[in-house]
């Protein structure tokens, strides 16, 4: 899918995806659907967990180019990337993944 411009919650802001979120939502992992607004994610990694990684497409990646992120354990990671899909294939199960915009 190409960028969609109406899906950009900085879309021709001065604000930066770096800033605080304003909203935020629970994220579904999907192979097939990307999120209704793009957005930075927050990923906590249970303790029990061994290992954990998150399967991303960023705004601007085709639809086969995603990027697999290792995560540690325990921890919560807010990725520096602007994320259009989060992917299930790929994405270690019992993560807990919130948009940030």
């Amino acid at each position: 899918m190409p960028y969609d411009s109406a899906k950009d919650p900085w879309h021709r802001r001065a604000l930066s995806p770096a800033g605080l979120g304003r909203s935020g939502a629970l994220v579904t992992p999907s192979d097939a659907t990307d999120l209704p607004r793009y957005a930075r994610l927050r990923v906590f990694v249970p303790a029990t967990l061994a290992s954990a990684a998150v399967r991303i497409l960023t705004v601007e990646a085709a639809d086969d180019a995603p990027l697999t992120l290792p995560l540690a354990p325990g921890q919560v990671s807010v990725l520096e990337f602007l994320v259009r899909r989060v992917l299930a294939t790929g994405t270690t199960a019992g993560l807990v993944i919130h948009r940030v915009d």
